[in-house]
C-alpha cells in the first residue's frame, strides 16, 4: 500500500468534533441551517475535500451523528466579514465561540444523517470513528 492509500485509508475513519456544550450545531449541520463550521486556526485542513464522521460532543459521550463533506477555507480577517456569514455559521454573537479577529470557516456540503453510534476514541480536533 502506497503512503498516498494509507494516508486516504486514515483520513475516512475519521469524524470531527463538533462540540454542543454552548449550541445545537451537529443538528445544525445535520438540518442544512448551518453550512460553515468555524475554527480559530486552519485545523480542518487535514480533511479538506475528504468526507468525515460528524462526532457530536459536549453534551454526554462523543456520538457519530452523520457525515460531511469539507471545502476550502474562507479566512475572516475582521469582524465585519465573520458578521456576514452569521446566518451559515450560525455561532450565537456574544457567545464564547464569538470571537474577535481572524478565524477560519470552512464549507460544509453533502450532509447526511446516520444511526448515532458512541465513539471512543479520544481526540481534541478529530477522532477514529472504527
Amino acid at each position: 500500500m502506497s503512503a498516498f492509500e494509507r494516508a486516504w485509508a486514515l483520513v475516512k475513519r475519521m469524524g470531527i468534533n463538533i462540540n454542543d456544550s454552548e449550541a445545537p450545531y451537529t443538528e445544525m449541520i445535520l438540518d442544512g441551517e448551518k453550512t460553515i463550521e468555524t475554527r480559530q486556526t486552519h485545523s480542518l485542513d487535514p480533511y479538506i475535500d475528504e468526507e468525515v464522521g460528524i462526532i457530536r460532543t459536549g453534551k454526554g459521550p462523543a456520538t457519530l451523528v452523520g457525515y460531511m463533506d469539507i471545502g476550502e477555507p474562507k479566512e475572516y480577517q475582521n469582524a465585519q466579514e465573520f458578521d456576514r456569514d452569521r446566518p451559515k455559521h450560525r455561532v450565537p454573537k456574544g457567545s464564547k465561540e464569538d470571537k474577535e479577529g481572524k478565524s477560519v470557516g470552512y464549507p460544509l456540503s453533502d450532509v447526511e444523517r446516520t444511526k448515532p453510534k458512541e465513539i471512543h476514541s479520544r481526540g481534541y480536533i478529530a477522532r477514529d470513528i472504527e
